[in-house]
């Protein structure tokens, strides 16, 4: 079948719109990728499909969110630095205000207590949800239970053992996943197997590659540092900006895998929230739509307000997005070093162990009766086994709490 030719080049106002009204609907994870392939590919014809799963393979490998790492490497292709920059700042727009609202209420309104009934069965559903995405990374990591996969279990195993008995930094426990990585997987030929199949560049990419860049072109990466400049002249700003750079720069496998880093660094390091209060963050942060790295939103905002929430936001994206654009043209040969693959794959197998710790803490925690128990257990077979999006399962736990509340 032939694949459709590519439309005009559409302006950066219908680019950002577009990545406006997706990041809007993006619901469900990584279930936002497909819309995102039938809007950009299929619909508009504004990147070929071998350039989209191009982008896609090195969204992959980079820390960050997936979908931010995706939008940043179609705005990127469309319309160069401007693109790059303002396709993911509008995709995570939508996420940023919910969230901004969100915390406001509820570091207002949080001890009210229908609030706080609500929030203990979020936080019982943060658990399950918890659960769900150590299981599906685990069938990623481990596809097959062989003897090849006990060095997987032997990382996963030390990280956990060193979070959760040990009380290790976690930052140390990643490197030393990474190290293992090397070891365990470079003089073997196992992981070979397992890397996408390299994608022809189209006559469209090949033209984007050959296009120079010019003075205009460099103009909001003056506007970034200045920005930054700004930011790190403040003492307070300058901490949130350095610490969630820091998350961003080490999050590979995006989404729910951050959390071990984060709380390490915002809760056990820093006691910038308490363990309840970053729940309740990551809670709130199922509500809105966007990644789970919006949670900084919800960070930020108790640090230094409108502010901080804002500093936060921009700096956890900025690795993973500075990354995409410096390697947007030669990421085919990038993605099959393979000295990136087992650090990569000795990582995931890293964050594994830190997610499961992260998930004994939080259950020990946020299961204290019998409704956070129903909760927990309704929610986990309905993640599992009925294959619903998380979004009905919010609307049912707060249904529920709410429920409790009023025959309390």
């Amino acid at each position: 079948m032939l694949e459709a030719k590519i439309s005009r080049r559409p302006t950066l106002f219908e680019l950002c719109k577009t990545s406006l009204y997706i990041g809007a609907i993006s619901y469900g994870g990584p279930a936002i990728l497909a819309q995102v392939k039938k809007l950009v590919v299929h619909q508009k014809n504004w990147l070929t499909e071998k350039d989209f799963l191009d982008g896609l393979s090195l969204a992959q490998i980079l820390p960050g969110a997936t979908g931010i790492n995706i939008m940043g490497y179609i705005g990127y292709r469309i319309h160069k630095i401007w693109g790059g920059i303002f396709a993911p700042l509008c995709f995570v727009l939508p996420a940023f205000v919910s969230m901004l609202l969100l915390a406001a209420a509820y570091f207002i309104y949080g001890n009210l207590p229908v609030i706080q009934s609500a929030m203990l069965s979020l936080g019982a559903l943060v658990v399950a949800l918890l659960v769900n995405a150590t299981l599906q990374l685990g069938q990623t990591v481990f596809k097959k239970i062989n003897a090849k996969t006990l060095k997987g279990f032997f990382i996963a195993l030390l990280t956990f053992a060193g979070a959760f008995f040990l009380h290790l930094n976690v930052l140390w426990l990643i490197l030393l996943a990474g190290v293992l990585g090397v070891g365990f997987y470079y003089f073997t030929a196992e992981f070979e197997d397992e890397h996408l199949a390299p994608h022809p560049k189209s006559s469209h990419q090949a033209k984007l590659h050959a296009d120079r860049l010019k003075f205009f072109d460099y103009l909001p990466v003056f506007g970034v540092l200045l920005v930054i400049g700004s930011i790190l002249l403040w003492p307070n700003l300058r901490a949130i900006f350095t610490t969630f750079f820091g998350i961003g720069a080490f999050s590979f496998g995006g989404g729910f895998i951050a959390i071990p880093l984060i709380q390490h660094q915002i809760v056990d390091q820093l006691h910038w929230l308490s363990l309840v209060e970053f729940r309740d963050g990551i809670a709130l942060g199922q509500v809105t739509p966007g990644p789970v790295f919006i949670t900084a939103t919800f960070i930020g905002y108790k640090v230094f307000g409108i502010v901080g929430a804002s500093v936060a936001t921009l700096a956890v994206f900025t690795p993973a997005l500075t990354a995409m654009m410096l390697l947007a043209g030669v990421h085919a040969k990038v993605k099959e070093l393979r000295l990136v693959k087992v650090v990569i794959k000795g990582f995931l197998a890293g964050f594994i162990g830190l997610l499961a710790a992260v998930t004994l803490q939080f259950a020990f925690s946020s299961l204290t009766d019998w409704s956070t128990w129903l909760i927990f257990l309704v929610s986990l077979f309905v993640l599992l086994y009925l294959k619903k999006d998380v979004l009905w399962v919010i609307i049912g736990t707060v249904l529920f709490s709410l429920f409790l509340t009023v025959l309390a």
